[in-house]
């Protein structure tokens, strides 16, 4: 946890948030891939209609998808 002005915010792990994010589109038949071609530990993520077999978003910015499929809540940060 970390402490800021007064609030709590609670760190959620890249793990975690990932797991939250597939179980979240699987219900929407899409699914993130990561593309790990760049080397090192950073990773451009693709999101894709597993129906249609078509990229839907090329760079997926996690804790924004998250936000918007509401798997992160207010008080929760994405350590990525």
């Amino acid at each position: 946890m970390a402490r800021g002005t007064g609030s709590i915010t609670i760190e959620v792990s890249y793990r975690a948030l990932l797991g939250r994010i597939e179980r979240a589109l699987r219900k929407e038949n899409q699914r993130l891939r990561a593309d790990r071609r760049g080397g090192g530990a950073a990773a451009r993520h693709f999101l894709i209609d597993t129906k249609k077999r078509v990229v839907v978003d090329a760079n997926v910015d996690l804790e924004k998808l998250a936000r918007r499929l509401q798997v992160l809540e207010p008080w929760e940060r994405a350590v990525l």
